[in-house]
């Protein structure tokens, strides 16, 4: 097996958009990032290649972790071989658990890191669309007035999500979400906002759905569904076959939620965080 680094984001679209395609739905991330206009620069763009044949490809942006889903298991080890020498300091991996356990132990082997699950993750695909009844208030798509609302709203699901709050993360994550096409839906109740769920353009005909926040103080009446199951008609409605959600299995509540509005389950995915071994 040979793995390949690629300085050019076309190089490395051209080879890597083939092989996620052949399952988007498990690969929505990595087409999702390859859907937009540029990658950062310090971002580690490799292919893995077996008698000349492309067979794998891997991304990595920092600070994230690193996306595993496309890379073979067998090739798990020749992949971590490189990454000791391209970069060491590699905080974590995500992907369908297989993939991701199988490089966390070709790292630890390799790297003398050992990993720790950080976050478990269950993939799911929209089925029959069923909205909740009796949900107060309508939804509308965000217009530019709504700005600073999904600012903070952005703000405080990263400060839940990964326990801490960035002041500038919502901006540049808003402002990324209008340059490349994503859309947000609100839920409104007499014209205030309580709920918002963003639809992700789509990636080789899969939209994915997320985030989706409600603030706390307006939990507990249905928003986050009925804003969500919206999300998901407008995806139908733009002429979007496949719909897609991430789920954290830590909350039973949110998986039993989509489940109920017809989502159902395809793939688990788990975030494996690295840690020096003592």
């Amino acid at each position: 097996m040979e793995v390949r680094a690629h300085e050019s984001v076309e190089e490395f679209r051209a080879i890597a958009e083939p092989l996620y395609r052949r399952d988007p739905v498990a690969n929505t991330i990595e087409l999702t990032l390859l859907r937009a206009a540029g990658l950062p620069d310090d971002s580690l763009l490799m292919t893995v290649w077996d008698d000349g044949t492309s067979v794998g490809a891997a991304l990595q942006t920092p600070p994230y972790p690193l996306a595993c889903n496309g890379i073979p298991t067998q090739a798990m080890n020749a992949l971590a071989d490189k990454l000791v020498e391209w970069r060491p300091e590699l905080t974590g991996v995500r992907g369908v658990r297989s993939s991701a356990v199988a490089f966390a132990d070709a790292w630890r082997t390799i790297a003398g890191r050992a990993g720790k699950i950080d976050t478990e993750e269950r993939l799911y695909r929209l089925g029959t669309l069923r909205p909740p009844n009796a949900v107060a208030g309508t939804a509308r798509l965000a217009t530019n007035d709504d700005s600073g609302q999904l600012v903070d709203w952005v703000e405080l699901f990263f400060a839940e999500t990964f326990s801490r709050r960035d002041e500038g993360a919502g901006d540049r994550f808003v402002a990324n979400a209008q340059r490349v096409g994503d859309r947000f839906i609100v839920w409104e109740v007499d014209g205030t906002p309580v709920s918002m769920a963003m639809l992700r353009a789509p990636a080789a005909d899969v939209s994915r759905i997320g985030p989706v926040f409600t603030p706390t103080d307006r939990r507990g009446h249905g928003y986050g569904s009925a804003a969500t199951a919206a999300a998901a008609d407008l995806a139908h409605r733009s002429g979007t076959a496949d719909v897609v959600l991430f789920a954290d299995l830590a909350n039973p509540t949110s998986n039993a939620i989509y489940q109920r509005i017809g989502f159902e389950a395809v793939v688990d995915s788990v975030r494996i965080d690295f840690v020096i071994v003592g």
